[in-house]
């Protein structure tokens, strides 16, 4: 079996922390936050809170590592990240916020991606999980 490939998890979550920021400059461009930090709180609704992609940021690195104890919980977490990040969307009023087409469309991109990266860290769990056996 060909070893597991860590650049498309790394890479999903380089980009959505690229889309996160972007998304706090449209927040905070259109008036939906009064601050750049509010874009980036918990009342943010075109990006994940900085703890989020701070979280995220540390686990790509983590998945990135050789070490396998340290892949493997790493990868999990990104797992229920990804779904977490759908999940608030109910909880927290995002997706019933009012939303121009164009915020709407980047919020469903950045849903997406975090979704993408929820798979592509399964992906990658299983073919760390397997490797071992």
């Amino acid at each position: 079996m060909s070893p597991p490939t860590k650049k498309p998890v790394a890479g999903t979550v380089g980009v959505l922390l690229v889309m996160d920021v972007a998304g706090a400059a449209i927040s905070l461009s259109t008036g939906l936050n009064p601050t750049f930090l509010d874009a980036l709180g918990p009342q943010a609704l075109l990006s994940a809170p900085l703890p989020m992609m701070a979280a995220q940021a540390v686990l790509a690195f983590a998945v990135t590592r050789d070490r396998r104890a340290v892949a493997i919980p790493a990868a999990a977490l990104l797992v229920v990240a990804g779904a977490l990040a759908f999940v608030s969307g109910f909880f927290d009023g995002g997706y019933a916020a009012e939303l121009t087409l164009g915020q709407r469309a980047f919020q469903i991109a950045l849903i997406t991606g975090h979704l993408a990266l929820s798979a592509l860290a399964g992906r990658h769990l299983v073919r760390l999980l397997r490797s071992a056996a």
